[in-house]
């Protein structure tokens, strides 16, 4: 496995590797929120993937895009952004999607360390992520806390208006 930049021809393969990974959270937030209140938040949640992975690989921002390359195919990404704080700038870790065939085999990690490295290169003093607080997110935070992250809990609320 090798970290490398996104190719244009990733895109495809990113896109189906998404849907993958994240369909099982999806589900557990479908059930967590019921059906409608989840189709009016997340209904379209393939679509808004495609779309997010579009913008995160345009061209202006594919500095802050790692793929993880293995055997020649994508297995995995991280994408990351840079803020401002008071003590210089802050880098997120925006999206983190790791084939659900290679899972738990070290990527994420790979990752997440190859997007520190980054964003220290790019002057960050301060790195954040946000995950998920249900099951489906409990690998996510154990990458996240193997990475020496500090977790500070919060709780998001929706309702059908």
């Amino acid at each position: 496995m090798h970290l490398r930049t996104f190719r244009a021809d990733d895109l495809e393969t990113l896109i189906g590797l998404t849907v993958r990974a994240f369909r099982p959270i999806q589900d557990g937030i479908r059930h967590q929120l019921g059906p409608e209140l989840f189709a009016r938040q997340n209904g379209q949640w393939q679509q808004d993937y495609r779309d997010t992975l579009t913008e995160l690989t345009a061209p202006e921002r594919r500095h802050q895009f790692l793929v993880a390359d293995l055997d020649g195919a994508p297995a995995g990404y991280a994408a990351w952004a840079v803020h401002p704080g008071p003590a210089g700038p802050q880098g997120e870790i925006t999206l983190l999607a790791v084939d659900p065939r290679h899972q738990r085999s070290g990527l994420g990690r790979a990752l997440i360390e190859g997007t520190l490295t980054a964003m220290r290169a790019a002057g960050c003093v301060v790195a954040w992520a946000s995950t998920g607080g249900d099951d489906a997110h409990a690998s996510a935070r154990a990458a996240y806390a193997a990475g020496g992250f500090t977790p500070l809990p919060t709780v998001f609320y929706s309702r059908v208006l």
